[in-house]
């Protein structure tokens, strides 16, 4: 087969076009990051890279899930120290009142800070997260309580979940008849109704009584405090859980889609020195005449 130098010119063209491109990819590479940039850079590496990115997005849902579960519960510990604290001051006002040096004008005066404590009672089980109230199941849009009616008010027994993993859901919320008590019985807010009334009316034998009622309220209160804390661990550990997943996904999907580098510089070195080397030997190729074949 005769070579002519048009097809020799032809050659050359089409070799320094192959060069460039594949000098214009690794550029892109580095530039980016990624080893692909379109499907047709490697079709399957593409299948992998997108269900690993599919992974990643369903994970980073879970672990929002479980950071939200964390930070609703830390909600509901602080809520469980504070209303602990009314019962101890509540229990302590309790002890004071019993006591014989004290006169019926006194008792009310501590009958005033009980009513106190029993609206500040209502507003820990009115807390909200972001908007939504913690203690009323999962009507999340609607107080459980009101001042004035809460030893009779009946909340909804609903639980609020949370996905934390295609197969596993985790309860969040606690409904209010378990923390405070049942509507009709000695909850917390009728335990403190009945003890402000018993110091207005001096009745030291009620008075006395209630020390009983507001220690139930205590343990009740602990119990769930104890559920509450169990959950957050639950949380805390699925969120660890879902992070180390996260690194292995991110590792899979580093080795299909992204770029190395060191070995990315390296190679586009070299594309460069062939380059130049291509376009020194096509300018000599370019430059022979017919006086060079006389010659």
């Amino acid at each position: 087969m005769r070579v002519t130098g048009s097809m020799q010119n032809i050659q050359l063209l089409r070799n320094l076009r192959n060069i460039n491109t594949d000098m214009k990819t690794g550029q892109q590479q580095l530039a980016t990051g990624q080893r692909i940039s379109k499907p047709s850079d490697d079709p399957v590496g593409v299948g992998y890279q997108m269900r690993y990115d599919t992974d990643l997005a369903r994970s980073d849902e879970f672990l929002n899930n479980a950071q939200t579960g964390s930070e609703i519960l830390k909600t509901m510990d602080s809520l469980m120290q504070q209303a602990s604290d009314v019962l101890k001051r509540a229990r302590t006002l309790t002890l004071q009142a019993r006591n014989g040096t004290f006169d019926a004008q006194q008792r009310q005066v501590i009958a005033s800070e009980v009513k106190q404590l029993k609206e500040q009672m209502v507003t820990i089980g009115n807390s909200t997260y972001n908007g939504r109230y913690l203690f009323n199941g999962q009507k999340t849009d609607q107080p459980p309580y009101t001042v004035n009616g809460a030893a009779m008010e009946v909340t909804d027994s609903g639980l609020f979940y949370l996905n934390v993993s295609p197969a596993v859901n985790v309860p969040v919320s606690i409904t209010g008849e378990i923390v405070f008590g049942k509507s009709n019985t000695d909850n917390v807010f009728k335990v403190l109704d009945d003890l402000a009334i018993a110091l207005d009316s001096n009745n030291l034998t009620a008075i006395s009584d209630s020390l009983t009622k507001i220690d139930d309220s205590v343990d009740r209160i602990t119990i769930s405090w104890a559920e509450i804390g169990a959950r957050m661990n639950r949380f805390d550990l699925m969120e660890n859980r879902i992070l180390d997943e996260q690194v292995n996904i991110k590792d899979q999907r580093s080795h299909v889609a992204d770029v190395s580098t060191p070995e990315a510089i390296t190679d586009l070195k070299m594309k460069e020195t062939i380059l130049q080397a291509a376009l020194s030997t096509g300018a000599r190729i370019m430059q022979t005449s017919l006086i060079d074949f006389i010659r």
